[in-house]
């Protein structure tokens, strides 16, 4: 089967990533599978991908998820 249908992303804070969302960080790349997501004690949110990338979001910043 041939998915010819582009993934439909939802707007999700950054806060609520839990492991094995997959995140659009950028609309010409594939999605960032979450390996581990950490509160900081500054009100930031550390997201580890499984690609080894670390990345710093404010708590309530949102990014987009695949459904």
């Amino acid at each position: 089967m041939n998915d010819t249908q582009p993934h439909r992303t939802e707007p999700l804070a950054a806060d609520l990533l839990t492991r094995n969302d997959r995140v659009v960080r950028n609309a010409d790349e594939l999605p960032y599978l979450v390996d581990a997501v950490e509160d900081m004690p500054n009100g930031k949110v550390h997201v580890t991908y499984s690609s080894g990338d670390i990345v710093e979001y404010a708590a309530g910043e949102e990014v987009a998820v695949l459904d």
